[in-house]
């Protein structure tokens, strides 16, 4: 039943010589067909090869009573509980403690590499201009002289950064 190979032996021919089905199969299968149960290796069980213990119904190990199993294992289960809660408060710690270095090595990246915010080249024509194509809509023509002013001033701004570079 699966751990062990057989070593039975199972031929099947089609036909024999007279053109008759023919089964062939070993002597000792044969006998155990006819119920004949001759020198069959026993199979031992689970206990017997040492994989599960066998210990006798109603006994305990070290020969102690049953009272005084079930108080060591209420016991053991005690002190692994314990280790659990004493684990779960380490965690606690550990990742308090984690988040709290996070948080600090976030605040100095973001102190070292804050954008610095920057005034908009020009706000106040833009403001202007956009004010301008606000009243006279579908009439861009009408804002002009405040689109140029705009225009004019984002060049000198462009100038002026060229001339400190170069």
């Amino acid at each position: 039943m699966g751990g062990t190979t057989s070593t039975r032996r199972v031929t099947v021919e089609m036909e024999d010589e007279d053109g008759n089905s023919v089964v062939k199969i070993s002597e000792s299968m044969a006998k155990r067909l006819a119920g004949e149960s001759s020198a069959v290796t026993k199979i031992p069980r689970l206990e017997e090869r040492g994989y599960l213990p066998s210990p006798p119904a109603g006994s305990y190990p070290s020969g102690i009573s049953q009272q005084e199993h079930v108080e060591e294992l209420r016991r053991i289960e005690e002190y692994y509980r314990q280790r659990q809660q004493a684990l779960e408060q380490r965690d606690k710690e550990l990742f308090s403690l984690t988040k709290e270095k996070f948080e600090n090595a976030l605040n100095e990246v973001e102190a070292k590499f804050v954008k610095q915010t920057i005034l908009p080249v020009c706000g106040d024509m833009q403001q202007e201009l956009l004010r301008c194509y606000d009243a006279n809509r579908g009439q861009s023509l009408n804002c002009s002289q405040q689109a140029r002013a705009f225009i004019d001033c984002i060049e000198q701004f462009r100038g002026n950064l060229v001339a400190k570079r170069g």
